[in-house]
């Protein structure tokens, strides 16, 4: 006879995993935002020392506009993805219709459920061109006249909007390493490409100062697209891995479950 105390240390144990991943995690991410939020500061105060408060304020402007951006395409696919729990395998059928397809991925296992976040993920990059277009439009049509004649103001702009789209692209593998809770590949990921934007932005700032040149808020929106273009290489490098192992993809694929009692498959 399996005494009680026995019988509840197996649902504790196979908790405790994942209570400290979780832990863990989070901890990683609240030092990864506070250690961004302080880097972010002092950069702000070295570039004090190459260029006006007002260049300063209007790059702010740049980084709403691209906030927005990420934010109306992004956020609500991340809390229906995040509503999403990995499962294990389902078992075959034994009727021998469970055959998938070639090019397909069988929706009752957990390569399927996966495919199926990566696939909603492609959603954001849509509406993300969408609202680029969209906002960056607003803003020249309505932005205040002198904001609008700074210097390199309107191919910053066009350049936030690439580098939002850019930084979108790699939502497919941000909603894998959620879905997976490999936080340290998101830590990762944030924390090149926050140091690489800084590097690049006041390297941009200190070389036009030096040589004499007015380029205007051009050197922020070069750290933009910089830090979109590390974020999306960090991304694809180290999940590309787990893609494999997994036996799912990093680009749309069409997902096929075997409906019980239906004499076909059926896509979903």
């Amino acid at each position: 006879m399996t005494s009680p105390s026995t019988q509840n240390e197996a649902p504790v144990e196979r908790k405790a995993p994942l209570l400290s991943i979780s832990a863990g995690g989070a901890s990683l991410l609240i030092g990864l935002q506070v250690g961004s939020r302080a880097l972010t500061f002092i950069v702000n105060q070295l570039l004090l020392r190459y260029m006006s408060p007002e260049l300063l304020g209007i790059s702010t402007q740049l980084d709403v506009y691209s906030i927005s951006v990420l934010s109306f395409a992004r956020e609500s696919l991340r809390v229906a993805i995040q509503r999403e729990s990995d499962i294990v395998d389902e078992a075959p059928q034994k009727d021998g219709q469970d055959r998938v397809l070639e090019g397909h991925v069988d929706g009752r296992t957990a390569a399927g459920r996966t495919q199926a976040i990566v696939n909603l993920a492609y959603i954001s990059i849509y509406l993300g061109a969408a609202f680029a277009v969209i906002l960056a439009l607003v803003y020249t049509r309505y932005g205040d006249p002198l904001i609008l004649t700074t210097p390199y103001f309107q191919t910053s702009l066009k350049i936030y909007g690439i580098a939002a789209v850019w930084e979108l692209f790699s939502e497919p593998c941000f909603a894998v390493v959620q879905h997976k809770s490999r936080f340290k590949i998101r830590a990762a990921a944030e924390s090149v490409a926050t140091v690489l934007r800084c590097f690049m932005t006041c390297g941009s700032v200190i070389w036009a100062a030096q040589t004499g040149l007015d380029r205007g808020v051009l050197p922020f929106a070069l750290g933009q697209v910089t830090y979109a273009a590390s974020l999306l290489a960090v991304y694809c490098w180290n999940v590309r891995g787990i893609a494999t192992i997994g036996h799912f993809f990093l680009t749309p694929k069409p997902i096929y479950r075997y409906l019980l009692r239906a004499p076909d498959w059926k896509m979903i």
